[in-house]
This record gives structure tokens, sequence and C-alpha cells, in this order.
């Protein structure tokens, strides 16, 4: 403005200055006129222009300031006490924070003291509410207090209801409202105050609002904030707007008395009525009158109301519910009680306006008022004297991990109680029955949880981004919302597709995400809506989204449940029940037409449908298609989508004009749709349901109207564009009816859904879509349609996690195919469809191309070298035939990497292998074909070097060759499978390759002493004399045929461990690579490396007992190829003593003991197989001598004497059934001990079934005989143990009575339970000897203890030896338990020789055992 001269320049900033005074609405039109003005201060056309709209707007707004109401202040009220501080504060500060209990008055008169203070001139001042019902009743309350007509000075706005007009100073609204004007008002122009009430509901809204308006106020100098409450927390909203200041008003003018009546409590009006008061009626079948102590919340509720009663008969109560199905059920059951001259009138939001009248406009009679907690701030119920508050609420909380909204009965809060309590004490003393312990209301929290912690807040974001208020974490929110949610939010919204990521790392709207954010209606059904526009479904989707943006008009009610679900029924389809709302759309807007207002309440109350919900989903539905509208969207024809839904389903064998034929996969879905509802009833109509009406089909002339697949493409169009609304709440049938969703949830549908009744099986369909997900005590899908699994991976892309597997080449498609499973977020929709491997990866596609294509020959090609290329290969196979060696023909893995280096990597199918041959000259076409040179490497000449396979039996294992000192591979490198590892002769890999072998000489030469490495001198001489002397390597080493050579050679006598092999340089000793194979690959492909090293006994330290599996089930196949895999008897061929195995290596079959049955197997090893054959034999034959053991059991004859003495040892306990059970289990034992015996030795040579059926015939003619010499035997060791038990007895002190100690557990370690079936029959046998020797040392050891105790200390290394081998397990080996029954016989010759020892036994002897075994 420098250049502007002083004139221009005081009249412009008087302009400006003039701006401030005018109406807020106008001032952003009036400094667009100025700052045109101010680019051309010389034009007068522009200052006349700002000049007269100025002059309009500041005559406007002085016109305003005139015809302000008089304000008067209801002088009863607390709030009157503080008025004229209030309107000096509202004056002197942008934001006051008024904190009054209930009763203050504060709603009504706050409003009217802004008008005092000057506001409501240059714009209205704005009062938001959270509840429509409140708005409303506010609104009408504060115009009556001045005296002015409702919709004239003071008006409101919720929901379909605008009451407000150019001359209004007071608005009332929701919270809601204020935020949808936002949009297309960012500085609320309109607005000169705006009064932010119950805000300690911390509404989602209102959360918002306060984080929106502290930046506004900012930017709006003249903008003034009030935030008020009946319960706040002053100093966190002080401290939020930069310590604001506060004014605590009074509350309630007559005080309220709190009683707790808790369940259990015993003072109720059953035991100690009130003093003067009068019992209650007794009532016929309704709510019995009884203490508190009744756990029904209906009951306690009674028993307070009957409380009241017989005290106050006419005073009017208040009682709070959940909702509206608890005040159904307690309107019901108070009805019932017949008090005298008293109504029940219902309160809640969606009550009508006459309904709501007769709240508030009471009249003689006494009432009781139930309502939900739309009563517990703001609204004053006239001629409240009690309140009921039975403390709880059905709250709604959004859980970011499992997605779902959770609508659970919960304790309300502190403030919420206190909010409750205040609805009485305003016209008298006021009582507030809590039907809880006041212990219990002390424990809850302060404040009710803010809604931006337990919502989900995409909306929020979305709205943000649209408005340009940047991140949500950076926003000013009284309350930071939590970083978990803030999470949820953003992944919701890429879900939708609404959002992306911006190349600076931010997140932007998408073209999507700017149509959703004009939308004001749930993210889902704004996505919904701009998906159906994008599938031409418009007009179809409004009344969806509409009918979900409300609340469900149809009603069950619990008395008349069947009824109603036979009302719904004639709307209901049974394949979706979105299409069955576009069914009830058209009946109700058909009605609309032809029925009045009146005739319409009862056609809805007939068919069980809130009329008053009818008309809230009218009313969304005209918002939502003018702001389609104002988008620029267009409805599509009816014929398009909407009546072709209408008509219903396609008949599974109707016939489709050629002209108009679907696809098969068309034909398939469309036939699986109509199979759901029914296979034998007709398209479209309704699964029968005993009891239940069916809905009436669609008419025949409209179905015939539209082909099949017109009717299967507008289902198919609708329910995608739901599902881009509804992206994770799809589910899939499991084999227990429910239903899984992603993100490993389940649900099931909600019973009254006419899905959940018809079906597949009658269980619903396979795959179904739900509107709502809803947590109560279980999962319940509201709302559900039939879908296929192909709508959601077409329409939802962007979320879809796919997994290629099993690539393979398809010869009959021409390309390397490969199965993909789809997922949903866990959800799999599609587990195995087919899709070109090469699309997903192309050098893998091209390896498999090449490998099982172009190597196999399994190819349609016109391509000419391939068959030449079969046709040499042909050739040179029969040339390696006629040498018959095998091996000389160049492998598949050769062959693969010749093609893999001349044909293109992007070449992985037949049509483009043709196409690029085609192009080619001919001479890269001659390149293409072998000869029989190519086809045999390294074969050619005897005289080669450096093979580059290291023959071995029928393998022919890679050699490769590297040139790089130091490196881990610097020499020869053998490529080894881990099957072979053990069969690797490490004599012939110390031979390397003859081109190495003369250098190697030379080594070995060097490292000789230096006595003997003088007499071969030079030694790289030496080392070529011994090439020439030994062209191809020999049996024996390299060293030891080295040193006989040498020997030989100057007659000096060299021996091979002369040589220091350690010292030779590394690439002169093979490095051996050990591989395995993966599961299920073919040889040399898919394999990994295990180790590399050129250290063989270290390689087969680590890897030879994997190696020995891995080779015995390579030699195995074929010999378990003929027998089953369980044995239970032996098998008819022969089982040879060896076969051939990896590589010319032998394998050692043998049966193997595997509990219940036998197994075949092939060991590597030949003694593991010695060791095996036997118990697997063993096994068989106790199999086979199953039914003779049996009979023994039943002929032995056991003495009750001998039962007793065994069921001492296994401890059986008393009684008929114990004394029975000893018997058997004796028998049982004896007959195993005989079984023992008898198949003791002979049993590894058994390989054929004649053998196997001589020994069980053997067997079975010696078992029973075995059994009675067992019983005898088991006689004399019972008898023996029954005579040395009392001899241990004997008392022995300090160090003596170890000896006793010792013979205890001497004995417990030979007769314990089952010793008889578990020790080895040649052990068993010396049983009485032994114990015959434990009764002379029990004696001796009384009459000379310290002699017993030093030969005692001879045995205790051996005893300590076998308990440290027994929690090992190897106390069980051969070798331990020779040692074991050894030590026994030692403990006999020093204890007892007279009874003599069996062997030459001594201590000596056994520790030599026993340093052998460890």
């Amino acid at each position: 403005m420098e250049t502007i001269p002083a004139e221009l320049r005081t009249c412009l900033q008087a302009g400006r200055r003039g701006i401030d005074q005018a109406l807020g609405r106008d001032r952003g039109r009036l400094h667009g006129l100025w700052s045109r003005w101010r680019a051309r201060p010389a034009d007068a056309a522009l200052r006349e222009a700002f000049d007269v709209a100025l002059a309009a707007s500041l005559a406007s707004c002085q016109a305003r300031a005139a015809s302000l109401p008089e304000v008067a202040v209801d002088a009863a009220l607390p709030i009157a006490a503080e008025a004229d501080r209030i309107v000096e504060l509202i004056r002197a500060h942008p934001v006051l924070v008024v904190a009054g209990e209930t009763g203050s008055g504060k709603t009504t008169q706050l409003p009217k003291l802004c008008l005092a203070a000057g506001r409501g001139v240059a714009g209205m001042v704005g009062c938001t509410q959270p509840r429509r019902i409140a708005a409303r009743t506010v609104a009408a309350r504060v115009a009556e207090e001045l005296k002015a007509p409702l919709g004239g000075t003071v008006g409101y706005q919720v929901r379909f209801h605008d009451r407000v007009g150019d001359d209004t100073r007071i608005k009332f609204m929701t919270d809601g409202i204020l935020l949808a004007e936002i949009a297309s008002d960012r500085w609320l122009s309109a607005y000169d105050t705006i009064i932010v009430d119950e805000a300690h509901e911390r509404s989602l809204n209102i959360d918002f609002l306060l984080g929106y308006l502290k930046q506004l106020l900012h930017r709006r100098r003249d903008l003034k904030l009030i935030v008020t409450s009946a319960t706040i927390d002053t100093a966190r909203f002080s401290s939020h707007f930069g310590d604001a200041p506060v004014v605590e008003v009074a509350g309630r003018t007559f005080p309220v008395e709190v009683r707790y009546r808790p369940p259990g409590d015993g003072n109720g009006p059953g035991e100690t009525p009130a003093p003067g008061g009068k019992p209650p009626r007794p009532g016929g079948g309704g709510i019995a009158a009884g203490p508190f102590s009744a756990l029904d919340p209906v009951l306690a509720i009674g028993a307070a109301i009957d409380e009241i009663t017989a005290a106050d008969p006419r005073g009017d109560v208040l009682v709070f519910l959940p909702g509206e199905r608890e005040i159904r059920d307690v309107h019901r059951a108070l009805e019932k009680r017949q008090y005298r001259s008293t109504e029940v009138l219902p309160l809640y939001a969606r009550l009508s306006a006459r309904d709501q009248d007769r709240v508030f406009n009471p009249g003689p009679q006494r009432r009781i008022v139930l309502a939900t907690n739309v009563a517990e701030t703001s609204l004053t119920v006239p001629r409240i004297r009690y309140v009921v508050d039975p403390g709880d609420a059905r709250v709604k909380r959004y859980s970011p991990r499992s997605k779902i909204d959770r609508l659970h009965v919960e304790p309300i809060s502190q403030a919420s109680a206190n909010q409750r309590m205040g609805r009485c004490g305003r016209i008298a003393e006021g009582v507030c029955y809590r039907l809880y312990a006041e212990a219990d209301f002390l424990a809850r929290p302060e404040f009710t949880d803010p809604e931006i912690r337990r919502s989900s807040l995409a909306g929020v974001i979305l709205r943000m981004l649209h408005l340009g208020l940047g991140r949500i974490e950076d926003f000013p929110f009284l309350e930071p919302p939590d970083e978990r949610a803030v999470a949820d939010g953003w992944q919701h919204l890429v879900e939708l597709d609404a959002i992306e990521e911006a190349g600076d790392g931010r997140r932007r709207l998408t073209a999507i995400g700017r149509q959703m954010a004009r939308l004001p209606v749930d993210v889902k059904l704004a996505r919904m809506l701009v998906a159906a526009q994008a599938h031409d479904c418009l007009r179809a989707m409004l009344p969806i989204a509409a009918f979900l943006g409300v609340q469900d008009p149809r009603e069950r009610p619990p008395e008349a449940r069947e009824a109603a679900d036979n009302a719904h029924a004639q709307f209901a389809d049974p394949r979706s029940e979105f299409v069955g709302i576009l069914r009830l759309w058209q009946a109700y807007e058909s009605a609309s037409e032809e029925l009045t207002q009146s005739k319409l309440r009862e056609w809805c109350g007939k068919r069980f449908l809130g009329f008053l919900r009818m008309r809230e989903w009218r009313e969304l539905h005209r918002q939502l298609k003018l702001l389609c509208a104002e988008s620029g969207w267009r409805e599509e024809p009816p014929g398009q989508a909407l009546l072709p839904l209408l008509a219903g389903a396609p008949a599974v064998g109707e016939k489709v004009a050629a002209s108009n034929r679907p696809s098969r996969g068309e034909l398939h879905r469309t036939a699986r749709l109509a199979r759901e509802g029914d296979n034998k009833a007709a398209p479209g109509s309704p699964v029968p349901d005993r009891g239940r009406t069916p809905p009436a089909p669609p008419d025949k002339s409209d179905s015939e109207a539209f082909s099949a697949r017109q009717r299967a493409d507008a289902y198919r169009s609708l329910h995608r564009a739901l599902i881009a609304g509804l992206p994770t709440q799809l589910g899939h049938r499991t084999e227990k009816g429910d239903y899984q969703a992603p993100r490993q949830r389940r649900f099931q549908l909600f019973p009254a859904s006419p899905l959940a009744k018809g079906g597949p099986s009658r269980g619903g369909p396979p795959w179904v879509l739900v509107a709502t997900l809803l947590d109560t005590q279980k999962v319940w899908g509201l709302t559900a349609a039939a879908i296929e699994p192909d709508w959601a991976i077409e329409e939802l892309p962007h979320l879809l996690a796919r997994r290629p597997f099993d690539p393979r080449w398809s010869r009959a498609q021409g390309t390397v195919l490969a199965s993909e499973q789809i997922g949903l977020f866990g959800l799999v929709l599609a587990p195995k469809r087919p899709v070109h491997y090469g699309r997903i990866d192309p050098p893998g596609a091209h390896d498999i191309f090449v490998r099982q294509a172009l190597v196999t020959g399994e190819i349609d090609t016109k391509a000419s070298f391939l068959d030449a290329n079969l046709k040499t290969l042909e050739q040179a196979c029969e040339e390696e035939a006629k040498l018959r060696r095998a091996g000389l023909v160049a492998d598949e893995d050769w062959q693969a990497r010749w093609y893999l280096d001349r044909v293109p990597g992007e070449i992985h199918s037949a049509a483009g292998l043709d196409a690029w041959y085609r192009g080619l000259p001919p001479p890269r076409r001659q390149s293409l074909r072998w000869s029989s040179i190519d086809l045999l490497p390294g074969e050619g000449s005897q005289d080669d070097l450096y093979p580059k396979y290291y023959p071995m039996g029928d393998a022919r294992l890679p050699l490769h060759y590297r040139f790089e000192p130091g490196a881990t591979d610097d020499g020869v490198t053998l490529e080894v499978p881990l099957a072979l590892l053990n069969a690797l002769d490490p004599a012939r890999l110390s031979w390397l390759a003859p081109g190495l072998v003369a250098d190697k000489a030379a080594g070995l030469i060097r490292t000789l002493p230096k006595t003997q490495r003088r007499n071969y001198v030079p030694a790289p001489d030496f080392g070529r004399a011994f090439f020439e002397a030994y062209t191809r390597p020999s049996a024996d080493s390299l060293a030891g045929e080295l040193a006989r050579f040498l020997s030989r050679a100057t007659g000096v006598p060299v021996a091979a461990l002369d040589f220091d092999e350690a010292a030779l340089e590394p690439h002169l000793r093979m490095n051996l690579r050990l591989h395995e194979e993966a599961a299920g690959a073919k040889p040399g492909r898919d394999s990994r490396v295990l180790a590399e090293s050129r250290d063989l006994e270290a390689l087969r330290a680590r890897f030879g007992e994997r190696a020995g599996r891995a080779f015995a089930a390579r030699a195995g196949r074929a010999l378990a190829a003929g027998h089953a895999q369980e044995l239970r008897a032996f098998p008819e061929a022969p089982i040879p003593e060896q076969v051939p195995g990896e590589a010319g290596v032998p394998g050692w079959p043998a049966l193997v003991d595997a509990g219940d049955h036998a197994v075949l197997r092939v060991f590597a090893d030949r003694a593991q197989a010695r060791a095996a054959h036997p118990r697997g034999i063993d096994r068989l034959l106790r199999i086979a001598l199953a039914d003779k053991a049996r009979q023994a059991r039943r002929q032995l004859p056991v003495s009750p004497q001998l039962g007793l003495l065994y069921a001492a040892i296994e401890k059986f306990g008393s009684g008929p059934e114990a004394r029975a059970k000893e018997k058997e289990q004796l028998r049982a034992d004896l007959v195993e001990a005989a079984l023992n015996a008898v198949l003791a030795d002979g049993l590894e040579g058994i390989r054929d079934a004649a053998a196997f059926r001589q020994r069980a015939d053997a067997a079975s003619r010696q078992l029973f005989a075995e059994s009675m010499a067992r019983l005898q035997l088991a006689e004399q060791i019972l008898a023996a143990v029954a005579e040395l038990k009392p001899r241990l007895d004997a008392p022995l002190m300090g160090w003596a009575g170890a000896n006793l100690d010792d013979l205890r557990a001497q004995l417990d370690g030979l007769v314990h339970p089952g010793f008889l079936r578990h020790t080895p029959a040649e052990a068993l046998a010396q049983f009485p000897r032994w114990l015959r020797g434990m009764l002379l040392r029990a004696e001796r050891a009384l009459r000379d203890p310290a002699r017993d105790q030093a030969r005692m200390l001879e045995l205790k290394p051996f005893a300590d030896a076998l308990a440290a081998a027994r929690p090992q397990g190897a106390d069980g080996l051969p070798e331990w338990q020779a040692l074991r029954w050894e030590l026994e016989e030692l403990r006999v010759s020093l204890f007892a020789q007279e009874l003599g020892a069996r062997g030459a036994v001594s201590p000596k002897k056994l520790a030599q055992r026993l340093a052998a075994l460890t």
C-alpha cells in the first residue's frame, strides 16, 4: 500500500475496519470486494460496490441489534446470582467455562445471557446439544421464556427438521449439525457465539468441535465460545483453551437424598415399609413386592417403585433403563401392577413428538417415566420427585483389534450417576434410589470414557483430510485418541481405498476418498454409494444406504414376535436381505403415494414397521439423493438394476436368448444363487418355513421382462458395491455352522435372518456379506446377503494377499502355470486358482519352462530345433547302451543349463518360443542344435586330465575347478549328495583329478622329514614320474602308492605315515560340498548346501547319522513297495539280508519292533540291522502266539497264597476286584516270562515265512510247559522274598544300618512290579540262588556288620555306575545288562561263597568291563 495515495489508503483502512462490524455471514463476501478494490484503488466502480455491500450489511446488523428481545433471568434459578459476572466475562474473554450442577438453569439461561452481553447481532448464538430431543425441547422452552414464536428469535435444527429463519438470534442444534456446517463454512461465519453444552459427555463430535474451535478462535477474534456442563472437569477444559476463566454455579434448589439398594439388601418394602406408608397394592402376576435381594433388574425396579408408592403414592418417578427393549419389559411389568391413578410413559430419542409431549406436559395423574439416557442431561422432565437408577447403560465400543462394534450393558460413571440424580429435587426434596452399593459407586470411574477412545476414527480422519486440518496426531483434541485407534482409522480408510501415500510420505485422499468426504454419512455407506455410482446401480443403493444410516424400522416386540416375522416375510428375499430392503422400500413408496398419513401410519402398524423410523428413512434417502445430484451423479434407469433385482433370481434351467447368452461361469454362479434359496422353489420365492407366511413371489410378467443374465448382473453389481463399503465383513461358512470372517473373526447369522433358515442344507449360504458385526454375548451378523468370493476378488484388489505355489508346466495351456491362494486378511477367498506364473516370477517361470518343457520335450511347438535335439539325445543314449556304461550322456541338469544360456529369459510359453524362433537368422537357429560331442562331456578321451564328473557306482558326481588361492573352493570341488556321504572312499578321493596328481605327489614329498626329503630332489620331477607310472588311480591311497614308488626308486624306505598331509596346500586336497535335495525334488534340483569341507571325517562326524537315514530311505524304496507299512504277520516274500543301495552301496533290511506291529526298514549299518531284526521277529511271533498265550493264562493253576505274595509286590490294593486282578496279572506275567524264554535265541536267522512258521510252531508247543516252569520258579522266588523281607527289618543302628539299606535296594532292583515279565529268562532262573545269598548275607550282617560293610564298599563303584546310567536310558543296553547280572554274581561270591558263582567274576574283571563301557 506504499504506492497508494494517502487519502485512498485512509479509505481502504476504514473499509477494512468496517468489515469487522458487519454481519458475520457477509464478511467473506465483503473481504473479497475489499481485496479487489485494494488491487485497483482508483477504480470507482469497485469502491462503490464495496461501499454498497458494506452499508447493507451494517444496516442489517444495526437492525438486528435494535430488535434484540428483552432478557429476563429467572431469579429462582441458581445461575441468576452469577448472571452479571457471566455477562462481563463473555464480553471480556473469548472462552468461558461454566460448571453448574444439575438444575442450575445454565442450559436455558446462558443463551439469554449471551443476548444480554450483546451477542447474537453479527451472527447467531449457536447452542449445541448432544441429542435431538434435547435441542427441540430446550428451544421450545427458551422461546417460551423470551415470549417469541419457535422458529423466529429462537429456532432449532436437527436431522430432518429445520426451524431457523433469517431473524433467528438463538439456534439450538445437535453437535452433528454444527459439525456438518464446517464442510460448507470453514469460518462458521453464521455464528458470533457458540455454546457447547453437556461437554462432559465427550462424544466424538464434541471432542472434534472443541479441537476445531480452538484452532478457529485464533483466526476469528470476534468469536465467543462457552463450554458448559453439569459435571465437568473444569481444569482440563480451562487449560485446553489457555486457562480460560471458570464460573461455577450452584445446583438444585432442594436437596436430594440418595438411597442405595444393592442386590442382597434386605431393607426393602417386603420387610420394613416406610413409616406411615401403606403396603403395596397386591397385583396379579406382575412384579412381586419383595426385598432387593432379587437379582432380576425388573424385580429390583418394581421393588423400588413399590417402596416409593408406599411412602408417596402421588410422586412422579423417573426410571433410567439401558434401551428400548428394557423399557418395554419394565413397562409391561409395571402396568400389570395397576398402581392407582398412575400412568407409565416411555421416553427415548425416537419417540414421536406427540408421545414426547405427554412426558413434558404432565396431566393430573401420577407418572412413572421409563427413559433411556436421553433424559440424563439437558432435558428437564417436569414434576419428578423420585429417580430410580439401576446403574448401567448400553455403551457402544469399537474394538480396533477385532474391528467389531460391541454393544454391551456397562456400569455408568460417577458423573453420569450424579446427572441422573440431578433429574429430581427441582420442585421439592427428591430421593434417588441407586440399585447398587455405595462402595460400588465410589469404585466407579469419575467420568465416562470419551467417545473418541471407544469409536472408530475413520470418519474423523476422512473429515480432517477433506477440510485440510492436518494430521490427526497433531490435532488439538481435548484428550488425544489412542494410537491404536488412530492406526485402525487409517487402516480402515486404506481398506476403503479412500487414501493413498503421497510422494513425501504423507497420506492424501484418493479420488474415491474425495467423493466420500462430500457425503455426510458413515464412511462405509459413503464408499457403497461411490461404488454404486461406478457400477450403475445408484438408484438401488440409495434406499439401502439410507436404511443402514437409520435404526432398523422393523419391529419385533416379544409378545408378537412370530406375527412380526410373518409380516416382514412378505418383503424378504431368500438370497439377500439388501434386496429385501429394496422390496420394503418399494412397498412403502407405493403406499405413501396412495394413502393418507393416518392410513399410512395404520399400514406401518399392521406390518410392524415404526412409522417415525420409516419417515426418517425416507428423509435421509431424499437428502442423499440431493447430495448425489449435487456431485453430478445420475441415477440409472429403473430397468437397469432396481427392477431386475425386484424381479427375482433366474431359474436354474431358464433359457437365455442366444443374443444375450451368459458365459459358463456366470450361469454357474446364477444357478448356485438360485440353489441357495430352495432347489424346488421358483426363483425369488422364499424358503418355506413352518409357521411363517411366505413372501409373495414377484409378478410373472416382471420376471419374464428381464433375462436371467440381466437379473444376475444386477444382483452382482449391487453386491459388489456393498462389498466395496464392507470389505472385511465377508464370511465363509465353517463345518460348525458359523462363519469365518477376515482377521480370524467368527460370527453367526442373526436368527431372524431369512438366510439363517435357508440355503444349502438349511444352514445358510457358503459365502455371506453382512452389514454389521455386533458383539453382544455372541458376535452376530446383521443384514446379510449371499455372495460369491469372486466378487470380492474383483472389487478389492488393493487388499488381497496373493500367494502363488506349485509352479508347473502345462502342455495343454502351453505355458507355465501356478496355483494361487488369494486371501483377505487371513480369510481364504480362492484356495487354488490357476494363474500364469510368468506374470508373477518371469525368471522362475523361464527356468521351469526350460526344465519341464524343453528338456523333457513335453511341449507342442513349431520350433524345429527341439525335435532335432531330442533325436540327437536318443542317438547318444544308444551309444551309451552299446558301451554298457551308465552315465555317459549329459544329464538333464546339463541340458537345462545349455538351454538357459541360449534361450532368452523372458520366454516361458510355447507361443513366445515360436515367435522368438521365427525371428532368428539361420545361423542362430543352427546354434540351437546339439551334437554328439555336446552330449558326452568329459568322456571323449581317457587322457582327459580334468574330468567333469566323479564316477561312483551308477552315479556321476559333478566336479568343479577353480584357480583362486585363498578361496574356500580353490582347487577341485566335488558335489556330494547327503545320501552318498558315507559311501565315499577316502583313498579314491586322495587321487583328486589326473591333472593334479603330479602336483600333489610333489607336495607330499616336500612334507617328508629332511633326512628323507633330500633323497627326492627336485620334488616336481619325482611327482611327474609318479604320474607317468600311475595314470589311473589304484585301490590304495595316493600316499601309499607314492611311498612304495619312492622306496622302489631310491631304495630308501618310505612309509605312507611319513607324509604330513595336513601340511599340504588346500588346493591339493579334495573340497567336499555336501548338499541335500529338497523334499519331493528331482535329483540334482532344488538342493541346499549343508556344509563344505576338505575333511571327510569331520563331515561324517556331523552328518554321518543323517546321511545314513537318507541312504536307507532311498535304498529301501523298492523293498518297501512290496510290503505293507504296518506288519502283523510275516510277509510272504523273503527278506533278503542285503539289497542294492544308493550308487551301489549295499543296504541291510531288517524288521523293526514298532509296539503293536512291525515295520520293514533298510539300514545303512549292518550292525544296526542285526540288532533290530530279532526284536522285529519277536514282535511278530508274539502277535502270532497271542491265542496260545491267552489259553496258557487261563490254564495256569495259580494258588491264592501265591497271588497274595505277588500282590504284595504289585500293590493291587484290597477287595474282590483287587484279588481277581492280582491272579490275572500273575498269570499274564508268567506267560510273558515263558514267551521271553522260548523266544530268547535264534531269531536273527529268520528271513522267510517257512522259518518263521517253524519257529512259531515250536514256541507254541513249548509255551505251556515253559509257563508251568515259570510258575514253579515264581513260587520259589516269592517264597524266598517272603522269608527275606522280615530279616531286612532287623534293628541295626548308625552306620551299620547301611548294610540293610543296600540289601533292600538290591531286593527292590530284583523283585519289582513286573519283574517276571521284564527279566530275561536266563537271569530269572538265577533269582532263587541270588535270594538265598541275600538271606545268608542278612544273617551274617547282624553278626559282623563291619566285615559286611567292607565287602559292600567293593561293590559300590559298580552300583553307582549303574545308577548313573539309568537316567540316560543306557542301563537297558545289552552291555550294561550283562554288567548288572555279573554284579549279582559278584555279590554271591563275596557274601555267600558256598552257593557258588557262575563264571569267574571278580572286582577287577568288572572294573575292566566298566572301563570299556565308559
